[in-house]
């Protein structure tokens, strides 16, 4: 279909992608780290999130081009259709952060520890 739609199908279809995509991943790499990480490590988790979702936008707009030479448009497509379900699926495997206070599960962490293996400062 890639090739017989019409030009007003295309960015109807195209901008629902990108709506769906960004609606997904972008929560997913800014939202969840917020919600799961302690105070302590947030600005830390947010800043690897944000590397590893810029690192795969350059290594997918880099491949493309690549890609597209070697294999045709539409099956490149498909490759990044399998690889948002693998996301989606991912994503719904993440524990749920409703009703958790990180900083208080990571408080216990520390007690739990210091009891474990005596009382060492982390």
């Amino acid at each position: 279909m890639f090739h017989k739609l019409s030009t007003v199908a295309f960015i109807v279809c195209f901008s629902l992608l990108q709506f769906f995509f960004n609606f997904g991943a972008n929560a997913t790499t800014y939202i969840y780290p917020a919600e799961v990480f302690p105070t302590k490590f947030k600005a830390t988790a947010h800043g690897m999130s944000a590397a590893c979702g810029k690192a795969g936008a350059i290594i997918s707009a880099l491949a493309f081009n690549q890609l597209t030479n070697s294999i045709g448009t539409p099956n490149v497509l498909w490759i990044f259709f399998g690889c948002c379900i693998a996301g989606a699926v991912c994503t719904q495997l993440l524990p749920e952060s409703k009703g958790r206070d990180p900083d208080l599960l990571y408080a216990e962490e520390l007690e739990e520890s210091r009891r474990l293996h005596g009382n060492v400062r982390h």
